[in-house]
């Protein structure tokens, strides 16, 4: 029966590949400088319910040279957030829950922050929560240096005493959303999210090779091996992470297309659901902020597309919807150094026959000028501690520079910007706090996705 249905959809290919080969060689000039002998990608496009393409590029195991499939198994990374927003969109359809309830009825752990934290706000990344992978980073231990599991990213969510901005006001994309709306999930629904998904969506749209990575150990048979390159040698770079909503959906392209299918068929999340799933939220000011539940709503030179990237480990992909033309384009990819959104929409771009994009010329860069003013650095050496992130920091001299100590390898030389504040490689802005007298007293840190985390002098 399997091979019958393989020979069906090749048979179908070859017959849409006839009607149309401009545009499909057009597609496949895009693959050319792919490495055979590397990682690479599966590729599928849909367009008004017919499979218009379906190739695959490269190897899925390096080791063993053998070659991905349209059958390989992928690790989504973000676009698994769609599903967990569908899951939550499904509860408030049965009556488990509102959209617009407090987070904390259903996580009393959660600390209060003053204004109403809802789900909706978890949904949109308006919550102000801060990224639990950018805190864990503030620890010298960023994602992929150690195994994190799901109550370890809890655990640092309950411990933050603030917030990134006021609940409502702001957008700033946040993986802390999603670990919440899948525990709220789990919570309602007694069930695992991997249990939830297989009931609700995987078994009833056909989805037989999509489940949820709850343990990073587990064997996943004919799923491809992750990598990256450094100094143009081929690296193993697998997830070995047990968290799960945020990422963790282990699926094929096969199964995204079938996942599409609800952007016009709403017997599963009903009309009111279907539509609030593609309806971009608003701030508290009404201002648009261009993502709905666990999708972008954006635009691709003419047309609408909905849709939503992911990383993970070496693992990248892509998946799209553009309503006009019914065309659905998944990539998914094993290879760190892959961009499958580049791919993806240079293919849209070849189908939806868009007007070419302009290339604009370089703009004008203005040479920065680097502070050089002289400060005391002494007031700044000394030991500071988190409670947040319970890390400890000693700041101590390094000729006229300050140098960070972490842990043992970990120095990170700080870079004066002006008065109390510093910055130093990955993007940290160390702000200084003095008291009445002049006294350094603390500072506070700030990265991508979690903002003003409090570090306290010791005495």
């Amino acid at each position: 029966m399997r091979k019958t249905l393989t020979l069906l959809l090749f048979i179908l290919s070859i017959t849409l590949y006839a009607q149309n080969p401009g545009s499909l060689r057009e597609i496949d000039k895009l693959f050319e400088s792919i490495d055979p002998s590397g990682p690479g990608v599966a590729v599928a496009i849909e367009m008004d319910g017919k499979l218009i393409y379906n190739k695959a590029f490269g190897l899925a195991n390096l080791e063993s040279n053998t070659p991905i499939t349209n059958a390989t198994i992928f690790e989504c990374g973000s676009v698994s957030k769609q599903f967990v927003a569908a899951s939550i969109l499904l509860l408030a359809k049965e009556g488990k829950l509102s959209l617009s309830d407090d987070v904390r009825k259903y996580i009393p752990e959660l600390p209060k922050y003053g204004a109403t934290i809802t789900v909706d706000m978890l949904l949109a990344h308006t919550s102000g929560l801060k990224d639990w992978g950018a805190l864990y980073a503030l620890t010298g231990w960023p994602r992929g240096s150690r195994l994190y599991t799901q109550e370890l990213g809890y655990d640092i969510i309950f411990k933050q005493k603030s917030l990134n901005f006021p609940s409502g006001t702001q957008y700033s994309y946040s993986n802390s959303n999603y670990m919440l709306l899948s525990l709220i999930i789990e919570r309602l629904s007694k069930l695992t999210l991997d249990q939830f998904s297989k009931k609700y969506f995987f078994e009833p749209m056909g989805m037989f090779h999509s489940q949820w990575r709850e343990n990073h150990r587990t064997i996943v048979k004919g799923r491809a091996t992750a990598y990256t390159m450094s100094n143009e040698e081929y690296l193993l770079n697998m997830p070995f992470e047990n968290l799960h909503g945020p990422g963790g959906l282990l699926t094929t392209t096969a199964d995204l297309l079938k996942w599409n299918s609800l952007f016009i068929d709403s017997s599963i999340l009903g009309e009111k659901y279907s539509l609030n799933r593609i309806e971009p939220r608003l701030t508290n000011e009404g201002v648009s902020i261009g993502y709905a539940a666990g999708l972008r709503i954006d635009t691709l030179g003419l047309y609408k597309e909905i849709a939503h990237s992911g990383a993970t480990g070496g693992y990248r992909s892509w998946l799209a919807w553009y309503p006009a033309k019914k065309l659905s384009v998944v990539l998914l990819s094993n290879y760190a150094k892959m961009v499958p959104k580049s791919y993806g929409e240079k293919i849209a771009n070849i189908l939806l026959d868009n007007p070419p994009v302009k290339k604009e010329s370089p703009a004008h860069r203005e040479r920065v000028r680097k502070n050089v003013e002289k400060i005391d650095i002494e007031p700044y050496l000394g030991q500071y501690y988190s409670e947040e992130v319970e890390t400890t920091y000693l700041l101590r001299r390094r000729g006229n520079r300050i140098e960070l100590y972490r842990k043992a390898g970990d120095l990170i030389l700080l870079n004066h910007v002006k008065e109390s504040t510093f910055t130093s490689v990955g993007g940290i802005t160390y702000q200084f706090e003095k008291n009445s007298r002049g006294e350094v007293t603390g500072f506070k840190a700030s990265l991508s996705r979690a903002n003003n985390v409090p570090f306290k002098k010791v005495k």
